[in-house]
């Protein structure tokens, strides 16, 4: 179809970004953000390691984990009261502290560092920083109390810090952010730290519970940093029990792990190319089909009823003008040549010609005198003749003969389309 083609290609480039809405399966942005895990994610397996993500739909066993990361997020609400380790029962029963117990399972707890901000921003700066009372406060919701923390003053700060014998690697941190060491309780010590405090800590009453103080030794953008990559592969392999294959479970969620089995509660909404063929589906594809039909008709009787638009816009309007006033004197004819008729055609005419020209208020007939006097500064033989037809039209044409109404009504009709009549 005629001058179709652009809708044509408009509408197969919809369909085709649709395609890729529905093909292709799209991660958290969270995730990949600067303070996301998807970096350590894919780095832990390329080094062997399995991982798990955490799903709200999928409760997790702890006989199928060999170690479980818990990234600390800032929230609301009242925190939880400082437990004492001889008495769990009053704790929530969604504590990753009381869970680690509960199953002996070694658990990495990271602390937060930064605002959500950071995330959408893309830049980790002073002001991204969260204040360390609330990281305080979100140790108090899990059982932990009274441990102070310090950030360090230079931009970068610089270890070595040895994890396993004969290993050095050297880390790199914006701010480091660290358990201070004489703030540490008793029974809780040092497992790595830097010269201005501690990193990881271990505490005896929950023997299988570490607590990592930066989490930039682990998110997207701590990875990249020295050889803090490396510093996370061998934390991990430190933390997991010798000769472990199980996988480890990235926990973003903190939902309840069980104690059995790995219970399904739902299964997450991904798109794929089997839910755009459901818009193809009976009775989808009738309606469909209706449409198609009709849009068909509407570009046919676009393209080839009505044919292609007229170019030369105001040709057209003096066109329009000239078949205007032979049909609406062919209608005067064929009403059988009334002679009044004839004359209040003119008559209407000239009035709104007059308007037209100076304003609403102007057709009477002092607005059509003064219409005259403009013609006549064009044309003055000319405004004259159609001055004498008008009046001879508009007086004398009940009592014309049929010979003199068509004479006088077709020069009427000439001389008044010659002159040109525009805006105010």
């Amino acid at each position: 179809m005629r001058k179709s083609a652009p809708v044509l290609i408009l509408g197969l480039v919809l369909a085709l970004a649709a395609l890729a809405v529905f093909a292709v399966s799209r991660g958290s942005d969270y995730d990949r953000s600067p303070l996301g895990n998807k970096g350590l994610e894919l780095w832990l397996q390329t080094k062997g390691i399995p991982v798990v993500r955490s799903d709200p739909h999928l409760v997790q066993a702890r006989s199928k984990i060999s170690l479980r990361i818990v990234p600390l997020s800032i929230r609301q609400g009242e925190a939880v009261t400082p437990r004492s380790h001889d008495e769990t029962d009053g704790l929530d029963p969604e504590n990753p502290v009381v869970e680690a117990d509960r199953y002996a399972l070694p658990t990495l707890i990271v602390l937060p560092k930064w605002r959500g901000s950071v995330s959408t921003e893309g830049v980790a700066g002073k002001s991204g920083l969260i204040d360390l009372a609330d990281i305080s406060n979100e140790l108090d919701k899990i059982g932990y109390s009274d441990f102070g923390f310090a950030r360090s003053e230079t931009s970068f700060e610089e270890a070595q810090p040895q994890l396993q014998p004969g290993q050095p690697i050297k880390i790199a941190l914006y701010r480091a952010q660290t358990f201070e060491r004489s703030s540490l309780p008793s029974g809780c010590g040092e497992v790595v730290g830097t010269p201005s405090g501690v990193l990881l800590l271990h505490c005896a009453a929950d023997p299988t519970v570490y607590l990592l103080s930066d989490p930039d030794l682990l998110n997207n953008h701590g990875l990249a940093l020295a050889d803090n990559a490396a510093f996370a592969v061998s934390l991990v392999q430190s933390l997991r029990a010798a000769g472990e294959s199980r996988p480890i479970y990235l926990d973003t969620s903190g939902e309840p792990l069980d104690s059995e089995a790995t219970v399904d509660e739902g299964q997450s909404y991904e798109r794929s190319t089997t839910d755009l063929k459901r818009f193809f589906a009976y009775p989808l594809s009738a309606i469909w089909g209706t449409v198609l039909v009709v849009a068909a008709i509407c570009f046919w009787r676009g393209a080839y009823r009505f044919g292609p638009p007229l170019r030369e816009v105001s040709g057209n309007i003096e066109l329009s003008k000239t078949a205007a006033i032979e049909a609406t004197a062919r209608l005067l004819r064929l009403s059988g040549n009334d002679g009044r008729m004839t004359g209040q055609f003119a008559l209407h005419l000239l009035a709104d010609k007059a308007q037209l020209l100076f304003g609403s208020g102007a057709g009477n007939q002092a607005g059509i005198a003064r219409l005259f006097q403009r013609l006549a500064r064009q044309d003055k033989a000319a405004a004259q003749a159609l001055h004498a037809a008008a009046e001879a039209l508009i007086e004398r044409g009940h009592i014309m003969t049929r010979s003199d109404l068509h004479r006088n009504l077709e020069t009427f009709r000439k001389l008044l389309g010659s002159f040109e009549f525009g805006s105010r």
